[in-house]
């Protein structure tokens, strides 16, 4: 993730949440000072973000909180709640657990271990069992074990979880004999790790069957015995889950980049980790179905090109090839170091319409307007290369490139003409999507002024969020209540796909983001809306 991203577990840490949240009821209470560790400084909200919050209210909106929501502008938004260093809502007599342990738990569904352990550490948190179980559980989740075993050696954790986190503690001090010693107690309740304690510590062959029970403890078990997780595991979209899954070692690289590509697509997996996995598959000769190994070659040209014409046609293969695929946003993130390296000259005036679109995709407005200006002097007596550039100008009118106020409507029209040319059966939704963009990103389009549809098309589903979420969000912006307003966009759209969403309520929550200051995660969703229905 960017800055602010420095994805609850499996099955069985749901029980180790309810377990938790009971823990939380009865122990320390957080909630009577800051407890995040991002300040405006260094990308926070502001310390009064709260303000005109009820503590019951926020209570409940974080809780609500989807894991993995669809959107990845809206994710890092909830995240950057999360973890910003606010002020809480005054004491209301809200029934517990308090708003930090219920911060602690988003955080852990959220896959966020470093920066979870990171506010619990800042905050003195591990004094609390219940809290202190859940970073060493996350932390292990996410292959950290040295700092989980840090926490596990140094302070008090709940049971039934200190006993099987301290047998993994015990095997990763290379302690063997005691880690047997300690294995024998959890043969009653929990036989498949104290079997795989003993398959690791005394080098056994790993033809066990791996344990039901996914934590944390579990996950680094089967990387100490060289067990492949279950088959069930591979398809989750748990964020903690997916991240271990990626990094665990006995799974297939194809199985691995597969689960990874899943993850940097629902904002879960970084897009350099992708990068990463692919150029070590490439490396180690890994056979990769077609479409695969096509990718991971397009990010390993890219990665390695070394001079400016080397990048130019990485870019190309990259742009041309992967536009139009479902993955084509996760290659060129993917790829994006090369974007980078390349300024905004007229020598490069060929991939200026690229440029942009890797930039709009990257949330660069600065980028983004600099290649905008090279890619229109160059299209100025092209009008091919003026045509494509339509396809790419209303995603820079609603990034605000340069914050336009109203549009020609021939300008419009043209824009919708091309869509039109493109996919007339997919046109008049996303006509219709442009338009309510433009209005939420401050564009006058005045009503009749231009073709585009001011209603949906009949017969396409689309999914609006419930109208109680949706008055809260408008009244929470009208009331300029910035967390509150950043959370309920993020609970509106939960899990729903981007390209489910009804244009209107994108719209509204684009408006809603902008009203209360975050223009910028405002303008990334409209734009990651957008191209998600092929704009």
């Amino acid at each position: 993730m960017n800055a602010l991203r420095a994805s609850f577990l499996s099955a069985v840490t749901l029980g180790l949440a309810s377990v938790a949240l009971a823990a939380w009821a009865q122990t320390a209470n957080f909630d009577d000072r800051p407890t995040g560790f991002l300040s405006v400084r260094t990308g926070g909200m502001p310390p009064d973000a709260w303000a005109g919050t009820s503590l019951g209210t926020a209570k409940r909106l974080v809780s609500a909180l989807q894991a993995a929501p669809r959107s990845r502008a809206l994710r890092d938004l909830q995240f950057k709640v999360l973890v910003s260093e606010l002020n809480p809502p005054a004491a209301d007599g809200s029934s517990p657990p308090s708003l930090f342990a219920r911060k602690v738990d988003r955080l852990a569904a959220m896959g966020e271990a470093e920066s979870l352990n990171e506010m619990v550490r800042s905050a003195g948190g591990y004094v609390d069992p219940a809290i202190a179980a859940t970073v060493v559980d996350s932390l292990m989740m996410a292959g950290e074990k040295d700092a989980a075993c840090g926490i596990v050696r140094s302070h008090p954790l709940v049971e039934p979880f200190k006993r099987r986190a301290d047998v993994v503690c015990k095997l990763v001090a290379g302690d063997n004999a005691g880690a047997v010693v300690a294995a024998a107690a959890l043969r009653g309740n929990d036989p498949a790790l104290a079997k795989l304690v003993e398959v690791a510590a005394e080098g056994r062959s790993p033809s066990v069957a791996p344990p039901t029970q996914l934590d944390g403890p579990a996950m680094v078990m089967l990387d100490l015995a060289y067990v492949q997780p279950p088959a069930s595991a591979l398809r989750s979209t748990q964020p903690p889950l997916m991240r271990s899954l990626v990094a665990h070692r006995t799974l297939p690289m194809p199985t691995r980049l597969d689960i990874a590509e899943r993850g940097e697509a629902l904002a879960i997996i970084e897009a350099s980790k992708l990068g990463d996995l692919y150029i070590e598959a490439l490396r180690d000769g890994v056979v990769m179905p077609p479409a695969m190994a096509r990718r991971a070659r397009l990010v390993d040209a890219a990665r390695r090109a070394s001079n400016a014409q080397e990048v130019v046609n990485s870019i190309i293969a990259v742009y041309g090839e992967a536009r139009g695929s479902a993955l084509f946003p996760t290659v060129a993130r993917a790829s994006a170091a090369g974007l980078l390296n390349i300024p905004a000259q007229p020598q490069f005036a060929n991939i200026a319409q690229e440029a942009m679109r890797g930039f709009l995709l990257l949330g660069d407005k600065q980028q983004t307007k600099a290649w905008a200006k090279l890619a229109l002097t160059a299209a100025l007596n092209d009008a091919r290369a003026m045509a494509a550039l339509d396809r790419l100008l209303p995603l820079v009118a609603i990034a605000g490139v340069n914050d336009p106020k109203r549009l020609p409507p021939e300008e419009v029209n043209r824009w919708y003409d091309v869509m039109r040319q493109d996919d007339a059966a997919r046109a008049p939704l996303r006509g219709y999507l442009l338009l309510e963009l433009f209005r939420a990103t401050g564009i006058d389009v005045p009503r009749g002024s231009t073709n585009l549809p001011e209603t949906p098309p009949a017969g396409v589903r689309l999914v609006s969020p419930p109208a109680a979420t949706m008055q809260a969000l408008q009244a929470a912006a009208a009331g300029r209540r910035r967390a509150e307003t950043a959370l309920l966009a993020s609970i509106a759209i939960g899990e729903t796909p981007l390209v489910d969403l009804n244009p209107a309520a994108v719209g509204a929550i684009v408006l809603a983001l902008r009203q209360i200051g975050e223009d910028h995660a405002g303008r990334l969703f409209a734009v990651e809306t957008a191209i998600a229905h092929g704009l």
